[in-house]
């Protein structure tokens, strides 16, 4: 090899180098044989000057070759970083995986949950005909209503916010009191049937005391919009005109309802909506929450 540059590997390159190492060993036996720099043949000066090029380019390729050292082990570090990011996310995915919820809200699930309400509703309210006894002297049929069973129904008919409801009597005074059910508590067998990436650092106490917060918001806001509108001072007139701002929805129909503002509103604590955000899929993977979305707002259905 006459040029370093033609060195492939580090075998030429040692090579190389010991060449012009005997070379260089050459030319000092020769600068002292002569003690004059004049005396100094020509031909040993342009060795001299082909080694100090060379050790000049070499000098250089390696500090290339430093810097790609560099440059490779830092690109290393980050895959490896990459790696282990990796490999915690196929755990998770592999977790959620395994415990996928066995009630997954669906769109067609809704559409049929709703045509079954409403067709136990119509069955409640038809009359069943019941023929009179041998007594009567014509023949005439009595209308009788059953009464409802209440244990039954999942669902009760409460009248949109801001809606009138019809009465009979026209001089009778509008009056609306709504039956707000309040959420169960999380038993502790639910709590251990959670799936690991769900819970989280959530504690047990922690989920009931939102629940327990909830149900004060619930009930406060139906209070509110239970109460006759001329009783309402400013700050309960603005919580009512925020409520009955949006319309009613076939979701939200006939059910208890709150939103994130409600929680900001009348929670006890003015920081508990991002902690009820981060509750949500448990709270919903237990059926005491179902959410719905009325144009960009999100509404959280009370479940009975």
């Amino acid at each position: 090899m006459d040029n370093v540059e033609d060195c492939k590997n580090f075998s030429e390159l040692q090579g190389y180098y010991r060449r012009k190492t005997e070379e260089i060993a050459a030319t000092t036996a020769l600068m002292a044989k002569y003690s004059d720099i004049s005396s100094i043949l020509d031909e040993d000066r342009t060795v001299l000057n082909e080694i100090c090029t060379d050790l000049g380019k070499s000098q250089k390729l390696l500090i290339a070759v430093n810097t790609e050292k560099e440059k490779l082990a830092y690109t290393l570090a980050c895959n490896k970083v990459t790696l282990a990011r990796l490999d915690v996310l196929k755990e998770r995915f592999q977790e959620q995986q395994e415990n996928i919820p066995k009630h997954m809200p669906t769109p067609a699930s809704r559409k049929e949950e709703e045509e079954n309400q409403i067709e136990q509703i119509e069955q409640i309210d038809k009359p069943i005909y019941r023929p009179e006894t041998k007594k009567s002297k014509l023949p005439c049929v009595r209308f009788e209503e059953e009464t409802p069973a209440i244990k039954t129904i999942k669902t009760r008919q409460v009248a949109s916010a801001g809606s009138k409801i019809p009465s009979k009597n026209k001089k009778q005074k509008l009056s609306r009191t709504t039956i707000v059910p309040l959420m169960n508590f999380l038993t502790t067998e639910e709590f251990k049937s959670l799936p690991k990436y769900m819970v989280g650092r959530t504690k047990y106490d922690l989920i009931n005391s939102m629940i327990e917060e909830l149900n004060t918001v619930t009930v406060s806001k139906y209070k509110i919009i239970d109460s006759p509108v001329n009783k309402l001072n400013s700050e309960n007139m603005r919580r009512f005109n925020r409520m009955t701002a949006h319309p009613e929805t076939k979701d939200t129909a006939g059910m208890v309802w709150f939103e994130v503002e409600d929680v900001k509103d009348f929670a006890s604590v003015p920081t508990l909506a991002p902690a009820f955000l981060k509750m949500v899929p448990i709270l919903r993977h237990c059926h005491r929450l179902r959410q719905v979305r009325a144009g960009k707002v999100e509404r959280y259905i009370v479940l009975l």
